[in-house]
């Protein structure tokens, strides 16, 4: 179920909001051949929604994990973002405008927008991971056939 606000209670006071809401409702499209991220869990949401003269703010917090792999190592683990001070506005007209369906606002795209700009592009299990063991020693192979290769360059260079 979308995460909607109905305009009508919002003109009287303010409105506060908590659920959960599905991966699937979130329209993430995660989990692609390349993707590193390659599911989430259900969001947890605790919002505030007030309005202002011509917008709404929404403020409160958003708690959503996805199954990822390392991008050095490539292990399987679990990215929590956790956002304790999400806030957005939302105004009613111009380029960036909220749609208005009936007499309520879906907060859906907004929060699935801040999610996925909050996403890593190459997530890590770790700051420290060092990556394959068999990669680092290719890597230094690469290293010592560039280094011989430049050697053998340096014999040929004439005084």
């Amino acid at each position: 179920m979308p995460v909607k606000i109905n305009l009508e209670k919002l003109n009287t006071e303010d409105l506060s909001l908590c659920g959960e809401l599905s991966a699937n409702e979130l329209q993430l499209d995660l989990g692609g051949t390349h993707d590193l991220i390659r599911s989430a869990e259900n969001l947890e949401y605790e919002i505030n929604a007030s309005k202002a003269d011509d917008s709404i703010i929404i403020h409160g917090k958003l708690n959503i994990e996805f199954s990822c792999e390392c991008a050095r190592c490539i292990r399987p683990f679990t990215y929590a973002m956790d956002l304790p001070n999400w806030a957005t506005v939302l105004p009613f007209s111009g380029a960036d405008g909220i749609r208005v369906i009936g007499e309520y606002v879906d907060l859906t795209p907004s929060i699935r927008e801040d999610i996925l700009l909050g996403l890593p592009r190459h997530p890590l299990c770790d700051e420290s991971c060092q990556g394959l063991a068999s990669q680092r020693k290719v890597a230094q192979e690469e290293d010592k056939k560039r280094s011989d290769a430049w050697d053998k360059l340096d014999e040929w260079k004439q005084p």
